[in-house]
């Protein structure tokens, strides 16, 4: 049997422990080339500590490095979109956790504050914007900039002042590459559970698939060498 063995550090290392003493792995790595806009993305495929593919997002190609892998690489290679789709999702178009909650209340002269946050986007560029019963909130609006984490994700913040209504709804409306149409969050809401889990459901997914793929190499190696 398989026995998996993951360390996390600049990249992803998965290590794949074999009987007979075979052993392979992937590592996966992103490298920021300038800026924190232009990121590269390698995978390398690696068994008894020969390097057989490797792909990288910059050149968007699988390079062979053995005979055997050669098949491997011209099938990912007819697929130039995919490769480069597959590659982005690791970093790209990655949807906002926001909150939307009251930091302040109103007292007498003093103006109610909420805040509308986004964490963990990506890519950089986003907008915030208030609604209240539905209509555009252009005064008493201050927002930060968008702040990097330190980890290529980004988050950002907006305040409104206001003096509330019985009744009324008031909600952040947030634009971003990671969703086709505005995402609207309301008053006391936040990322629902459901959204949680298809994220969580979604990274892992990619993990699995890119396990899947290393122990099919591994099984045809092993049986073409006996």
């Amino acid at each position: 049997p398989l026995n998996f063995n993951f360390q996390l550090s600049n990249g992803l290392l998965a290590t794949f422990f074999l009987v007979h003493g075979h052993y392979g792995f992937i590592l996966v790595l992103c490298r920021v080339l300038g800026s924190l806009q232009n990121v590269e993305i390698i995978y390398s495929i690696n068994y008894d500590k020969k390097e057989l593919l490797r792909f990288n997002s910059t050149e968007n190609k699988v390079a062979a490095y053995t005979e055997y892998a050669m098949k491997w690489a011209d099938d990912f290679n007819k697929k130039p979109e995919w490769l480069h789709m597959e590659a982005e999702k690791a970093i790209a178009d990655l949807k906002p956790e926001v909150t939307v909650r009251s930091v302040r209340q109103a007292s007498g002269k003093n103006p109610a504050m909420l805040i509308c946050s986004a964490y963990d986007f990506y890519p950089k560029p986003i907008k915030l914007t208030w609604m209240r019963d539905d209509k555009e909130v252009t005064t008493d609006v201050t927002s930060t900039e968008e702040l990097a984490d330190g980890d290529w994700y980004y988050q950002i913040h907006s305040h409104l002042e206001y003096f509330p209504k019985p009744g009324e709804k008031i909600s952040c409306v947030v634009e971003h590459a990671s969703s086709h149409k505005p995402m609207i969050y309301d008053l006391d809401s936040s990322l629902s559970e459901s959204d949680r889990n298809k994220f969580i459901t979604g990274a892992a997914g990619v993990v699995l698939g890119v396990i899947m793929a290393a122990g099919g190499l591994i099984y045809y190696k092993r049986k073409h060498t006996g």
